[in-house]
Parts: C-alpha cells; structure tokens; sequence
C-alpha cells in the first residue's frame, strides 16, 4: 500500500511516498503502526503520550478524513489513497 507523507512530514521518511507490505483487510491503526515501526521519529506526531491518535495530524483515505470515517478502525482496500499531513497553522 503506497501512502503519501506531506511537508515536515517527508523530511522524516525521506520521500513523499512510502510503500507498506500489509494484509489486504487491514485498518488505519495498523497502518499507522506500521509507519511508526518504520520510522520512529513519526510515533510523537502521530500518538499521544496515551497511544490515542493525536488531534492535529489527518489522515485522509479516498480523499475522507478518518474522523468522518470510523477513525483508527477505517478499512484500508488494496488500492485505497492514503495521505497524512502534519499540524498545520497560519492566519
């Protein structure tokens, strides 16, 4: 599954995309999981000190924010699109 990574982000993986080798009926934790066993320095953006999703991180799947979905329980599809930005501010 390839998942595109934005801004700050892609200076922690390296590139814009990454590709995870996961089980065809996989979720958005495992996902996530994955991305941070992978990349460590990902699990303080990504988790709270709790090990619940953070609130400012998105993730998106075919273009829906996850909490618009079933959150961290969003079915990934074999040919789902998943983007994850990091905090944003401005004004």
């Amino acid at each position: 599954m390839d998942v595109r990574f934005y801004a700050t982000l892609r200076q922690i993986t390296g590139t814009k995309v990454v590709t995870f080798d996961l089980p065809a009926d996989t979720t958005v934790r495992a996902l996530l999981e994955a991305a941070t066993e992978q990349f460590p320095k990902l699990g303080p953006l990504i988790w709270t000190a709790d090990g619940a999703l953070g609130d400012y991180l998105k993730v998106f799947v075919d273009g829906r924010e996850i909490r618009h979905l079933a959150l961290l329980e969003t079915p990934l599809a074999a040919g789902s699109a998943v983007d994850i930005f990091p905090p944003v501010a401005g004004g």
